[in-house]
């Protein structure tokens, strides 16, 4: 088996199956930086005929990479927050010297301050007893780059990109290497970035200036995202990547938010006349309905073939987060709340991410 790997995903480069990871047919093999078969594709089709790396895969590659690194660069989606930080990932990390790189600040409404949205993370990374400097990012349009590379000198010269997938972490990786810290390199072989889980299937690293090396890891596949549990056509839909939207409801007994086919919230009580504001950042949205519809609304597609319930109450100013969904905030009123979510999907209440703060 060759000795080279692809330089957009990582994978080992071998000319024997094309249906397998890093094929490249043997002629094309004596260059230097090579591209698997898959990762053209995506680049030039927006086709990913593989699929993505097995769970057990990543795991392995993610913790090989953390030992050859001397720091960490954690990748973590504003939109998806708490389901950027799975314990088991966060598990691979210690001892290690880690920067929080809070991506897709781009997406969040302008009303949100970066002041203030820096303060909601690192109060949350306080909560989860996580002491970890943060840098709010967008790589879609390079806020906050330089300040994310200044932060680097804490991580040694050998840093390796980590995050579950679909945060952006080959996207903020890929910025960095145009920058001056990754030598300008605008031409040759980037990480490959597409919108469908597990594109990067093993660690690539990339030599920059000053004897750094920026290495780039698999996604790490999380447990109890939506996003995960739907057919890769409707991840795509339900994957945050537009401008945060939100959807302002009179709520009371009797009355349901839901997305379609997704997640139904029930209300069974309020303390009066209050308001639940649905936010996403994908292409579906939050509607109001009767409670008496819920079953309608839940089985809309088929998609989803088991259901769990859960009694959840929030208070005002505070949100239910829902994994790789979005998230409903209460206004005005104290809600109890019958949540219908697919069997497994996690959910968490936390201090509200839109709007004005608690003191």
């Amino acid at each position: 088996m060759s000795d080279k790997y692809c330089q957009g995903c990582g994978a080992r480069i071998q000319s024997t199956k094309s249906e397998d990871f890093g094929f490249v047919p043997e002629h094309l093999q004596d260059k230097d930086e090579l591209l698997c078969q898959r990762c053209f594709r995506i680049n030039h089709y927006g086709r990913n005929e593989l699929g993505a790396i097995a769970a057990r895969d990543a795991l392995e590659s993610i913790q090989a990479g953390t030992d050859w690194a001397s720091g960490v660069c954690l990748v973590a989606d504003l939109l998806d927050f708490e389901a950027s930080l799975p314990a088991p990932l966060l598990g691979l990390l210690r001892g290690k010297e880690v920067v929080l790189a809070a991506n897709k600040v781009d997406l969040i409404p302008p009303t949100t301050s970066p002041k203030e949205l820096e303060r909601w993370v690192k109060d949350r990374l306080d909560y989860l007893g996580l002491p970890i400097t943060v840098a709010l990012v967008s790589a879609a349009n390079g806020y906050g780059f330089p300040n994310l590379a200044e932060l680097f000198v804490k991580l040694g010269q050998r840093i390796l990109f980590v995050g579950v997938t679909n945060v952006g972490k080959s996207s903020v990786l890929q910025r960095l290497l145009q920058m001056r810290i990754g030598g300008g390199q605008r031409k040759g072989i980037e990480p490959t970035i597409s919108p469908y889980p597990g594109t990067t299937v093993s660690v690539s690293r990339w030599s920059c200036p000053g004897g750094l090396i920026l290495a780039d890891s698999p996604g790490f596949v999380p447990q109890g995202r939506i996003s995960d549990m739907v057919t890769p056509e409707q991840a795509l839909e339900v994957i945050p990547h537009k401008k945060l939207s939100s959807h302002l409801y009179p709520v009371q007994t009797g009355d349901a938010v839901f997305i379609r086919g997704l997640c139904a919230i029930e209300c069974l009580a309020s303390n009066g006349h209050g308001l639940l504001l649905g936010f996403t950042g994908s292409g579906v949205k939050w509607q109001k309905s009767s409670s008496k519809q819920t079953e309608k609304w839940l089985n809309g597609d088929g998609q989803i073939k088991e259901w769990q319930e859960h009694l959840v109450q929030i208070q005002p100013g505070e949100d239910l987060s829902i994994s790789g969904l979005g998230w409903v905030s209460a206004r005005k009123s104290a809600y109890k709340l019958r949540v219908h979510l697919p069997a497994g999907a996690d959910f968490s209440i936390r201090p509200n991410l839109i709007g004005q703060k608690k003191n």
